[in-house]
């Protein structure tokens, strides 16, 4: 080679940029986990080793809210970043439609490799459901996984074909020994890991090595939670707090896992869950209500090379915006069709400039049906013809004792509320037409 063409060749070389690796998306989900509970919030009761770790090398988010606080229509959200009428999942066990863009093709057309780990409840009602590869998948190319069900220590599961897999184990710990296959046949190119585990979701039978770890006597109960349901209360938060602490057992697996392979520095890890769970606060069980033990999940997020560490974020998120925060994090595009925001910036920059507000809804075209709005620490509900029924301030009132919504020196701050709830009905064409009048289905 001619000295010429060698120090032409070695300029170019000098000036282009080495491009930054991609990180990997550990993305968990853990099914009917409330915010409340995680050491990162301060909960007196939870032995979680492993998520307090978590909290300390990355970021809290105090607020961070379900689209629709049951599954299906949540985990649309979180796979389409739109809200759950936009993407036609209304409600528990409709399938989502083949047409919506997902996270999962976006991933893949950036280079990602892709794999879908547990629970589903995006095919329809079929139970446990072989889901077939193809665009049924929504872009997860791996799969060992079914759509729907709650068997803990006799589970089944699929890969490729109809032939069901059988296990006796404690469902999260086979799942999560999957999760680590796929990590180490993956760790030298970006992967994007889906880990659905179905605890604490009910049954609330922990496997027998978390079985008698928690007295239910010794439980420090919420304090909306009615001295008539204290017993049962207690008895609940036993085996919810018993399979929490399962759980967390094999996320230790995992975080090992990651600095083992050197992957720690280089994934995005990301644990929350499809919604929460009342276990007695307001005298209610489960799911689907505007309260904040049933609307707000938990959200951590570990990411080292932009992230800061031990940090407590007040960002309202919901979770329509994980889609293209986490595409944007990643250097993937995002859909036009997304409609929840890109956070990425308030995330890096730890909350400022973040959100004014969250919608969220529940119990859709049923007599319950409601809507909530939450902008600064005030939040309000309404239910189908838009008649307030709730108004809190959470500062003041974080149990949600005080209902607001008749007392007249609220009335400017309950009509403020309730034209920015408006507002965002118009903005993503949820059953109101221009001029605020509800529309019929």
């Amino acid at each position: 080679m001619r000295r010429r063409d060698f120090l032409s060749l070695l300029a170019a070389t000098q000036i282009r940029p080495a491009l930054p690796r991609r990180p990997n998306l550990l993305f968990i989900l853990a099914d009917q986990w409330r915010a409340q509970a995680l050491p990162a919030a301060g909960d007196p009761d939870l032995d979680a080793p492993n998520l307090a770790r978590l909290g300390q090398q990355g970021v809290h988010f105090r607020r961070a809210y379900a689209s629709n606080p049951v599954c299906s229509p949540s985990r649309a959200s979180v796979l389409t970043g739109r809200f759950p009428h936009s993407c036609q999942v209304r409600a528990n066990n409709k399938p989502l439609p083949l047409e919506e863009e997902c996270m999962a093709v976006s991933l893949k057309k950036a280079g990602y490799a892709t794999g879908y780990i547990g629970k589903w409840h995006l095919d329809g009602k079929e139970r446990p459901g072989f889901v077939p590869p193809g665009p049924r998948r929504h872009g997860f190319d791996y799969w060992a996984a079914f759509n729907r069900g709650h068997l803990y220590f006799r589970s089944v599961y699929y890969r490729d074909t109809p032939e069901p897999v059988r296990e006796s184990r404690f469902e999260p710990d086979y799942q999560t020994e999957l999760a680590i296959e796929f990590i180490r046949a993956n760790r030298t190119r970006p992967f994007y890991l889906y880990l659905s585990w179905g605890p604490p979701h009910t049954p609330r039978t922990p496997p027998p090595r978390y079985a008698n770890k928690y007295d239910p006597r010794q439980f420090r109960l919420r304090e909306n939670v009615p001295g008539s349901r204290a017993d049962e209360a207690r008895q609940g938060l036993a085996g919810y707090y018993g399979l929490c602490s399962a759980l967390d057992e094999n996320l230790g697996k995992l975080l090992k896992t990651l600095e083992e392979e050197r992957l720690a520095e280089d994934t995005l890890v990301l644990f929350t869950a499809d919604h929460g769970d009342m276990v007695g606060s307001h005298g209610l069980e489960y799911k689907g209500w505007p309260h904040e033990e049933s609307a707000r999940i938990p959200l951590l997020m570990r990411y080292p090379r932009k992230l800061p560490a031990g940090a407590a974020s007040g960002l309202l998120i919901s979770n329509v915006d994980y889609m293209p925060t986490l595409l944007s994090l990643c250097g993937a595009e995002v859909p036009q069709a997304a409609q929840g925001r890109d956070l990425a910036q308030a995330l890096v920059a730890n909350g400022r400039q973040g959100p004014e507000s969250v919608f969220t809804y529940g119990r859709l075209d049923t007599p319950g049906e409601w809507r909530m709005v939450v902008r600064g620490m005030d939040k309000l509900v309404v239910d189908a013809e838009m008649n307030v029924t709730h108004l809190y301030n959470l500062a003041l009132d974080p149990f949600e004792m005080i209902n607001l919504s008749r007392d007249p020196a609220h009335k400017r701050s309950r009509d403020e509320l309730k034209a920015h709830l408006g507002d965002w009905m118009r903005r993503i064409e949820f059953g109101q037409d221009r001029s605020g009048l509800r529309l019929r289905r």
